[in-house]
């Protein structure tokens, strides 16, 4: 009788364990910059990131341990500076798309996870999801949506807690800049403007209202300027009369070639440009480029910040604070060393520090 009854509990035991669902520990959920959940089985091995403003999404993911994680990246660099072979010696083993790469160059390689700007999903997206690839998107649009897109990197590479560590690092060299200018009350005019120089002939673009270097002007207890006039969603070209009648006290030169140097002399030396800035006793100044432009959603974005920051308040914000918080920020979001630093990146900002 015990032995019929011991077999009978066995049975119902096994029966019962039939039903169980045992998750693995590697099963996780995000959700993208599209409000999109996805589920993931595993920890991603293969990772791609492709598509516009493929440099920028690679710069935030190198704030991460990779190893050898990251497979392939499209080529859309904005020059042929090459900080990512400078920070990663396995860059080279790294397959470079060309620019335009779509499914059928993508598909063959077998990703686990393809990282894409929101912009992306119609022209790229779609089609990797039908061929079964994962996809995420982020957007890196402004300030919140940054320290988002952080996180859902961070989970994707199981770096939750770097994730944290590099939003609060950000946030405390923002807190301390805006901490410096707590009792400001007498905010500025800027304008801030992409220029080209073609033959000695410019063009002037004003960024969208809703763009980052909107809102860090805006944060810096500044007036953008042209606001007004920008359109959503894009860049919207001005002429010379605006630029007149808007009347900034701070106009920042963006050349996304590394060129803003050179168009801020041109423009100083150009007769028109030189009686409108002695006679309204305007600064212009040339936005910082290193390996990219400083007033990008790259991770760049709060260097661009500190020095917007020393041109519009220098007694607050010094050029000594602002070299400090570069060497601080590629130390610890980077892992670089002071000697490379001073080597490598110094000497490529030392005009913009003058």
């Amino acid at each position: 009788m015990n032995k019929k009854i011991f077999c009978l509990i066995i049975c119902c035991l096994m029966v019962g364990c039939r039903n169980v669902t045992i998750s693995k520990p590697n099963q996780f959920v995000v959700q993208d910059a599209l409000d999109r959940t996805i589920e993931f089985s595993e920890y991603p091995e293969r990772i791609v990131v492709a598509g516009k403003q493929t440099p920028m999404l690679a710069n935030f993911i190198y704030l991460f341990t990779l190893d050898e994680k990251l497979l392939a990246i499209e080529n859309r660099s904005q020059s042929p500076d090459k900080f990512l072979e400078l920070i990663d010696d396995e860059y080279q083993t790294k397959l470079i798309f060309e620019k335009g790469a779509g499914v059928e160059q993508m598909a063959p390689l077998n990703p686990d996870l393809v990282i894409l700007k929101t912009s992306m999903k119609d022209e790229i997206g779609i089609g990797l999801e039908e061929v079964g690839i994962p996809v995420i998107y982020v957007s890196f649009e402004n300030i919140d949506e940054i320290n988002n897109d952080i996180r859902v990197i961070g989970k994707v590479l199981d770096e939750d807690e770097r994730a944290e560590e590099i939003i609060l690092e950000y946030k405390k060299i923002y807190s301390e800049i805006n901490d410096r200018l707590i009792s400001e009350t007498n905010g500025k005019d800027v304008l801030i403007l992409q220029a080209t120089n073609i033959d000695q002939k410019y063009s002037f673009q004003v960024p969208s209202s809703g763009w980052l270097q909107t809102k860090m002007t805006e944060n810096l207890k500044s007036n953008p300027v042209w606001v007004s006039e920008s359109l959503s969603g894009g860049w919207t070209e001005v002429n010379i009369e605006q630029i007149l009648n808007w009347n900034p006290d701070n106009i920042f030169i963006i050349n996304y070639r590394g060129q803003s140097n050179e168009i801020t002399m041109g423009l100083e030396n150009d007769e028109l440009w030189k009686r409108f800035i002695s006679s309204n006793e305007a600064n212009l100044s040339p936005f910082p480029y290193d390996f990219t432009s400083w007033d990008q959603p790259d991770p760049r974005w709060i260097l661009g910040y500190t020095w917007m920051a020393s041109e519009l308040y220098p007694e607050q914000i010094g050029r000594e604070y602002l070299l400090e918080t570069v060497k601080k920020f590629y130390t610890f979001f980077y892992g670089l060393k002071e000697e490379f630093i001073e080597s490598e990146i110094i000497p490529l900002i030392s005009i913009y520090l003058e």
